[in-house]
């Protein structure tokens, strides 16, 4: 089964090819440029690399956010069009598991081990989760936070003070500045998410007919924001 992986949620895209579970081709986007102008060519040359048609994907999987709202629904919107023209499913996958499961931890017990992916959303907000790296179980659901409510949120996974913390993302020093409670944290603010952390996402995970697909923002809108402020 052939998917190809696709990221526009947040800073950087990226995309992956992927047969059977193993890597074909894959690459990542640091270009300034919005991912309107980025994301299809290195769709292509993603695809080029390996020799393969968009016509022969089985799935695409794409992250769903949460994450940049205009990221998201370009990620969506290019998605969709490309599995209407080739007839493929579309797996919708967490951007913040995404990035969890894009990090190789090499420092300490699986079985002890919290993966806080974070997104920083400004003003002391966050986009964030937090999984069982042993299980993969979500321990805290993604959402938005204010800094002080995730670490609530946190403190409240049983045997949280002897847990091992490794916050990754660019929201990673939002949670520093308040993350009290344990000093057995480490952060990697400069994580990203990578095509072979989509991938593991997806892993499972059956295709569904695009049209059925939508964005996981966790929070409103401008759009929704400015309906409310009126009513």
């Amino acid at each position: 089964m052939k998917i190809l992986c696709c990221d526009t949620s947040n800073r950087t895209c990226c995309s992956g090819l992927y047969e059977d579970g193993k890597e074909l081709s894959y690459e990542i986007s640091f270009e300034k440029k919005t991912h309107s102008e980025t994301f299809m060519p290195l769709v292509m040359r993603v695809c080029g690399k390996a020799g393969h048609d968009l016509s022969d994907t089985d799935a695409f999987a794409v992250t769903v956010g949460p994450g940049s709202f205009t990221g998201i629904r370009i990620g969506l919107a290019a998605v969709k069009g490309m599995a209407l023209a080739s007839g493929a499913g579309v797996i919708p996958v967490s951007s913040l598991k995404a990035l969890a499961l894009s990090v190789e931890n090499v420092a300490s017990d699986p079985s002890d081990t919290v993966i806080v992916p974070c997104f920083d959303a400004r003003n002391d907000r966050v986009f964030a989760a937090a999984y069982s790296e042993e299980t993969g179980e979500a321990l805290v659901a993604d959402n938005a936070y204010y800094n002080k409510d995730l670490v609530r949120c946190l403190e409240q996974i049983p045997d949280s003070s002897s847990k091992n913390y490794i916050i990754v993302g660019d929201g990673a020093d939002v949670i520093r500045r308040v993350l009290f409670f344990t000093d057995r944290a480490d952060y990697a603010p400069g994580a990203m998410i990578l095509p072979k952390g989509i991938m593991r996402a997806a892993d499972g995970v059956d295709p569904v007919n695009g049209a059925s697909v939508t964005a996981a923002y966790c929070a409103a809108t401008r759009a929704e924001r400015y309906e409310n402020d009126k009513q």
